[in-house]
């Protein structure tokens, strides 16, 4: 289920940046980096914890095999070793040979059942180890997937940047443009007053002379 959700969570991250293509804005960058930085973290985790339970039960696993080995050898010979071991046992072999024999039976069967069982629950535990190895593989492919998707956001914020500076190079370069046309059209404003103020000198010797 958490493997899942982190699924989900992913495909979602991706469509948000795709729907959000192009210079989007850093603050969006930054959010999506987080996002990705946080289920890597959980993925981590989560990756951790299995092989812990992995490594748990393959040491269980060889526990099991080693009592196996030792069920399957031990019976007919600790039978055998009590049975002809002892004197009276020889004596009286005619006599307790079907008894014997039924208490062999018996304990044989008893450890067959029980290498069944043992057989049932190490096929359990391998189809156990065998799912935990499947899900880290799918871990695998998710990190692959958040790998991907960091080196993507990395390209679109050095090409934001790349914008940014540019931007900041065209706006100095139209800054610089903008004073020296103040420039200009003050130091014209400047001649228009000159030539208006010799106008006024004109016109007032022309009206003093006139009159």
């Amino acid at each position: 289920q958490d493997i899942n959700s982190l699924n989900k969570q992913i495909a979602q991250l991706q469509e948000l940046v795709r729907a959000r293509g192009g210079p989007a804005g850093r603050h969006v960058q930054s959010h999506s980096n987080t996002v990705v930085v946080s289920l890597q973290s959980k993925l981590a985790s989560m990756s951790n914890d299995f092989k812990s339970v992995l490594e748990v039960r393959t040491e269980n696993l060889k526990q099991q095999r080693s009592r196996r080995e030792h069920f399957s050898r031990a019976p007919i010979s600790a039978l055998a070793a009590n049975n002809l071991g002892s004197p009276a046992v020889l004596q009286d072999e005619p006599q307790r040979s079907g008894a014997v024999a039924i208490e062999m039976d018996s304990r044989t069967n008893q450890q067959l059942q029980l290498l069944d069982e043992q057989d049932s629950y190490i096929q359990s535990r391998a189809d156990t180890m065998q799912n935990i190895e499947s899900t880290i593989v799918e871990l695998g492919s998710i990190f692959q997937q958040l790998a991907h998707m960091v080196k993507e956001q990395e390209e679109t914020i050095q090409r934001i940047d790349s914008s940014v500076e540019d931007a900041q190079l065209n706006v100095e370069a139209a800054h610089g443009e903008i004073l020296k046309y103040f420039q200009s059209v003050t130091s014209n404003r400047w001649l228009m007053v000159k030539i208006f103020l010799i106008l006024i000198v004109f016109f007032i010797v022309f009206v003093v002379f006139l009159a």
